[in-house]
């Protein structure tokens, strides 16, 4: 059997298929083994067909591991989906260019093109505040893009409900008109930054034939390193597996470490809440460090703010 190999938790959380579950994995529990022995054991034991399973995550390091990992326990000839949130939908919006305003073949902004683009807009702006550097502007921008925004009016009202509503008005009007600018520019040149392939997805996928079609091919949902899921990110895994209901979250409220663009830690603590039924696994036997390193990280991590308590241990 497959799965012999595995502990009790680690067991528990791959043999758990259908509904939702979110598996609290605490470092050096064995998640990727879970998830990947979770995956092998849905193929070649509960006889699910490969094509129907999307693991997504946020590295193509992460991805291609997981991968490789799970072709091992299946067979390289197996048709797995493992793949970033990116990477899915670039590949999806290549077959529906003309449903969000794009030509075929549109091109990919990389961080040095849009730095490219915004520097020549605030070259261009006269009376430009002076707060108002590329880098600044850069990283305004991809927050508000990270929150789903997509236009200047999105972007105003985004940036009035969070901390950049200290700055003074003038200054967010202006930023505003930049973002303007620059998504224009982008479309004129039939061009997506990285932020704008999730906006695009999440927007094809408010077609009913099209999730319909998505839905009709997927039906269960891993998501790795879930709690550096931001907003947008978050909205397109609820879309997509509504309506099997079958979305199974792995991740630590503590080792979140992508706030700055955009991850959002109330997404993972609050999962339970905002998903019915859900089924809370934790993975907290450690196998990479002494009972001493982890008795220290116990004690650091207790005060962090988080709806699933988690303690560390070892047998080693």
């Amino acid at each position: 059997m497959i799965l012999k190999g595995l502990n009790k938790q680690q067991r528990e959380a791959a043999e758990t298929i259908n509904g939702n579950v979110i598996i609290i994995a605490g470092a050096g529990t064995g998640k990727t083994r879970t998830i990947t022995y979770r995956i092998a054991h849905m193929v070649k034991e509960c006889k699910i067909s490969p094509d129907s399973i999307l693991a997504l995550t946020f590295t193509n390091k992460a991805a291609k591991e997981m991968k490789e990992r799970i072709e091992k326990l299946v067979g390289e000839d197996t048709p797995i989906s493992a793949t970033t949130f990116h990477s899915f939908a670039y590949k999806f919006l290549k077959n529906f260019p003309q449903n969000i305003g794009y030509k075929k073949n549109f091109t990919i902004a990389d961080d040095e093109d849009q730095r490219e683009i915004i520097k020549k807009i605030l070259k261009d702006i006269k009376n430009l505040y002076q707060i108002l550097d590329a880098k600044r502007v850069k990283k305004m921008l991809n927050k508000a893009k990270d929150h789903g925004c997509s236009t200047k009016e999105e972007a105003h009202s985004y940036y009035m409900s969070t901390p950049y509503s200290l700055m003074e008005k003038e200054v967010i009007n202006q930023v505003c008109d930049i973002f303007k600018e620059y998504n224009k520019i982008l479309k004129e040149n039939n061009t997506m930054d990285f932020s704008d392939l999730l906006i695009n997805l999440r927007y094809i996928l408010l077609d009913k034939k099209i999730m319909e079609m998505v839905q009709k091919r997927f039906k269960y949902f891993i998501v790795d390193e879930y709690q550096d899921t931001n907003w947008i990110q978050g909205q397109i895994v609820d879309m997509l597996s509504e309506k099997e209901g079958n979305l199974c979250v792995v991740g630590d409220p503590d080792q979140s470490i992508y706030k700055f663009r955009g991850a959002q830690i109330n997404i993972i603590n609050d999962f339970s809440k905002n998903h019915k039924n859900t089924k809370v696994i934790k993975l907290e036997e450690n196998y990479r460090s002494t009972p001493q390193i982890l008795e220290a990280a116990n004690v650091v991590i207790e005060n962090n703010p988080k709806n699933y308590d988690k303690k560390l241990w070892t047998s080693l």
